[in-house]
């Protein structure tokens, strides 16, 4: 007997939720007026009552209630949160779908139990990942967006964990949970449901190594506008994966249009369970559904990478613009002399001296680094094919041993993302340092820490991929073993000031260096250069060409390509907070990190010679400190960039109206 699948239905409004229940929805999905991902528009999500109403209608239908609980929290959010979870432990909605690990935290404290669902913004995409959330009590995952139905076969028959599945609608380019462009940049995160959605941007493409533009056809603009999902037309392949839910994206959509999503999903697995054999997909429902979609189709990563096939290029189809480029604010003299960030210093002659960490791509900056002052350095992780691409074992032993005997504490750092094949890599990097014994080992994801905890007497180290915006965050993770956090990119700085000063856990503070704006699978050399995707045959133009995305204020976003060929495209302006340290420093920063794995051998050693003379001179005499301007121009000099304040200025904060 084939087993049934659940049809999940977004609803963001009550006349949605009649439409969907009548049309056959067998659960849908829904938020309060605060806390979760869909927050644009104030006439949809519902009041606590209203939810309780739709619990109520529901269920004698035998309709499934799944409450979106799927944004970031800062621990003023979650105090509030406390009432609100309070009151769903009542009206016991059939599952909570969340983001934020703190929220397993407060549950445990308020004796809220209720079964969890982790939220695609978790990026769920490997086996150890979903054994770590089964640990915390998760019982169904929602996966990335960036996972073919194999490779969720496999993940089912690994951990037995209920997955889900996006089957239709507004997809994101970005690996799930991992953009900060629109949080860095508008101080509206994507992992808060506010993103401005720079993806969809007009871009041109620019050779960096030849400082030209390169030639694109006139309909290819929008060069990361990716299509809608549907996947309409694989029904069985549906089944055959083992996923038990496939969701509808869209709570912000009209009745009529999510009525007829519905209608046809229901009606096509209908006629699937009735006779599996003679199932044929109806031509019919498909014209209806394409006749009235939004974007063009693709069905992504169902089956492989898509590639160009998967870019709405032309923009013609694009239904809203939320946003058009903007300039990135520069540092400039004005800022420096004013100290725009001002950090309590709590000691009137010193105080504690945080470490210099740097990051680098390469052996040759491994060393520039330690000549240079640094008290840790950071390798491994991603390699960007621009900076030789890879830690070789003998890299590893090299780097470890030389620091070692430097005195110098070296971390090696884990991919943000390890997707199938990566896990395999990652147990065998973590096997040659069990016996290697490095200072410390920096996760990137959930799995990755699942897979680290065994080693001994190994510090444990958390990336800013975690996602960490709260104090009930961090102390999941420091009952999990992290020793310490990195500040998430795209808060600004008083939330940064109020997690590391509130917190029992320490914080580095990205200090310098490209920020990652946007990491995804879909490579822009083999799309753009050769029509094709890291699945087909590749001419690797990325081992020879330096690309950016010119935006329209003709700003460069640069892309690099690390050794899976994922791109990573940074904001157009590098970080710099060289002259703004005393404020990081006092407002208890464990650590400061300098960003340097694109930087050559030759600048990695005076740039992070001008950080350890400042981080001295603060920590010196806190009290008589200036920063004399001279240094920044120097530092200008040994690294032509233009450079800005990250999320630091301007990031993501509470907002009254989010309330």
């Amino acid at each position: 007997m084939v087993q049934k699948m659940e049809l999940l239905a977004p609803v963001g409004r009550w006349d949605v939720l009649e439409a969907v229940v009548e049309e056959g929805a067998d659960a849908v999905y829904l938020g309060a007026k605060k806390h979760n991902m869909r927050m644009f528009r104030s006439d949809f999500n519902f009041t606590e009552e209203e939810i309780e109403k739709a619990i109520k209608y529901a269920r004698p239908r035998g309709v499934k209630v799944y409450i979106t609980m799927n944004n970031l929290l800062f621990d003023q959010e979650m105090e509030e949160l406390k009432p609100y979870l309070k009151f769903l432990g009542k009206v016991k909605p059939d599952a909570l779908i969340i983001q934020d690990l703190g929220v397993i935290q407060v549950m445990r404290e308020l004796g809220v139990t209720l079964p969890l669902h982790a939220s695609v913004m978790m990026n769920v995409h490997n086996e150890p990942t979903i054994r770590l959330l089964a640990e915390q009590g998760v019982s169904r995952t929602i996966l990335s967006r960036d996972i073919s139905l194999l490779e969720a076969k496999e993940l089912l028959k690994n951990t037995g964990m209920e997955l889900e599945y996006f089957i239709h609608g507004d997809m994101c380019l970005c690996q799930s949970g991992q953009c900060y462009h629109s949080g860095m940049v508008f101080g509206e995160s994507s992992n808060r449901g506010r993103c401005m959605k720079p993806c969809r941007w007009a871009f041109g493409l620019w050779d960096r190594n030849q400082e030209a533009s390169l030639a694109l056809s006139r309909d290819k603009k929008y060069l990361l506008a990716i299509k809608d999902m549907c996947m309409l037309n694989y029904i069985p392949e549906l089944a055959d994966s083992g996923i038990c839910s496939l969701k509808i994206e869209g709570r912000m959509r009209t009745a009529d249009y999510l009525s007829m999503v519905v209608r046809i999903y229901r009606r096509a697995l209908d006629r699937y369970y009735e006779d599996p054999l003679g199932y044929t997909m109806d031509p019919r429902d498909f014209k209806e559904i394409h006749d009235k979609r939004v974007r063009d189709f693709s069905s992504l990563y169902a089956f492989k990478n898509p590639g160009p096939l998967s870019i709405g290029y032309s923009g013609e189809r694009e239904p809203r613009f939320f946003s058009h480029a903007v300039r990135e604010k520069e540092i400039t003299q004005k800022d420096i002399e004013e100290q725009v960030f001002a950090g309590k210093l709590e000691k009137e002659k010193t105080f504690p001296e945080p470490k210099l960490s740097v990051r680098v791509g390469h052996i040759k900056g491994m060393v520039e680094a330690v000549k240079a002052g640094a008290d840790c350095v950071y390798i491994g992780g991603e390699s960007f094919i621009s900076s030789g691409g890879g830690w070789s074992s003998a890299d590893l032993y090299y780097a470890v041993n030389y620091g070692r005997a430097r005195g110098v504490e070296v971390v090696v750092a884990t991919p943000r993302i390890t997707q199938g094949r990566q896990v395999e890599r990652l147990r065998e990097l973590l096997t040659h340092l069990e016996a290697l014994k490095p200072s410390g080992v920096m996760v990137g994801n959930l799995g990755a820490l699942y897979l680290a905890r065994r080693l001994k007497n190994i510090d444990l180290y958390g990336d800013y991929s975690l996602n960490v915006i709260n104090c009930w965050s961090a102390g999941l993770l420091k009952k999990l073993g992290v020793k310490q956090l990195t500040l998430q990119p795209e808060i600004n700085f008083r939330q940064g000031v109020n997690l590391m000063q509130n917190s029992d856990m320490p914080f580095e503070v990205l200090a310098h260096g490209p920020l990652t704006a946007m990491i995804t699978d879909h490579c822009l050399h083999a799309a753009l250069g050769e029509g094709s995707t890291r699945a087909d045959v590749c001419s690797f133009s990325c081992r020879e060409k330096r690309i950016s995305l010119m935006d329209e204020k003709g700003q460069e976003h640069s892309v690099e390509v690390d050794e899976d060929c994922r791109n990573h495209i940074f904001l157009a302006n590098e970080l710099a907070l060289l002259p703004f340290l005393k404020g990081f420093i006092g407002a208890g920063a464990a650590s400061l990190r300098l960003e340097l794995r694109t930087y050559r051998p030759e600048e990695i050693g005076p740039v992070t010679s001008l950080y350890r003379k400042q981080l001295d001179m603060i920590t010196g005499d806190p009290r008589n400190y200036q920063f004399v301007l001279n240094d920044w121009i120097q530092l200008k000099k040994l690294h032509k960039a233009s450079y800005g304040f990250g999320g630091y200025r301007k990031g993501v904060r509470i907002r009254t109206k989010d309330m």
